[in-house]
C-alpha cells in the first residue's frame, strides 16, 4: 500500500469515524481517538488498503470502550470511600491527643482494655489510623473510643472534685 493512498483513504474515512466515535459516548475525546486508529494502521505496513475500512472502525470502537472503562474506573477510585486518600493528621492533633491521653492515663478509673490500649497508643504518638491497623477498626472507631475515654475520665474527675469539695467553697 502506498503511503499516499494510506493517508488519503483515512482523511476520506476521518468524519464518518469521529461520528462512529462520538455515538459510543467519547464526544469530546472522538478526535483524539480517530487519530490514535490512523496511527495504529500506520504502524502495519503490510495492511491491505481494501480492509483499513473495517480495521479502523474496528479499532475506534476498541479505543472507545478502553476509554469510557478508563473514565469509570478514575470515577470510581474518586468516589469510593476506601480508595480515597487518607487525611493528613498534622503535628499539632498529633500533640494533643499525646497530652490528652496522659492526662486521662494520669487520672482514669475504670476503662475498657480498648479504651486502655486506645489511650497508651495515642500516648505513643500514634495516630488514629495507625491504631485502628493495630485494632481491625477504623478511624473513627477509635476517635469515638477516645471520646468515650475522655468522657469518663471527666464524670470521674468531676465526681471527684465534689466528694473532696471543702464547705463554703
Amino acid at each position: 500500500m502506498e503511503i499516499n493512498e494510506f493517508w488519503h483513504e483515512c482523511a476520506r474515512l476521518r468524519p464518518g469515524l469521529i461520528r462512529a466515535a462520538a455515538r459510543y459516548g467519547v464526544e469530546t475525546e472522538a478526535e483524539d481517538i480517530v487519530h490514535e486508529a490512523f496511527i495504529r494502521a500506520a504502524g502495519h505496513r503490510e495492511l491491505d488498503l481494501g480492509r483499513l475500512t473495517p480495521f479502523l472502525v474496528s479499532v475506534t470502537k476498541r479505543l472507545c470502550v478502553d476509554d469510557i472503562r478508563r473514565r469509570v474506573a478514575t470515577q470510581q477510585v474518586g468516589t469510593h470511600r476506601r480508595l480515597l486518600p487518607v487525611p493528613l493528621v498534622g503535628p499539632e492533633e498529633t500533640v494533643v491527643d499525646r497530652e490528652q491521653a496522659r492526662w486521662i492515663i494520669a487520672r482514669f478509673g475504670r476503662l475498657s482494655e480498648r479504651e486502655c490500649f486506645v489511650l497508651f497508643g495515642l500516648d505513643q504518638g500514634l495516630s488514629h489510623g495507625e491504631i485502628a491497623r493495630l485494632l481491625g477498626t477504623t478511624r473513627r472507631a477509635t476517635e469515638s473510643i477516645a471520646s468515650r475515654a475522655r468522657r469518663r475520665v471527666r464524670d470521674l474527675v468531676a465526681r471527684r472534685a465534689l466528694r473532696d469539695r471543702v464547705p463554703g467553697d
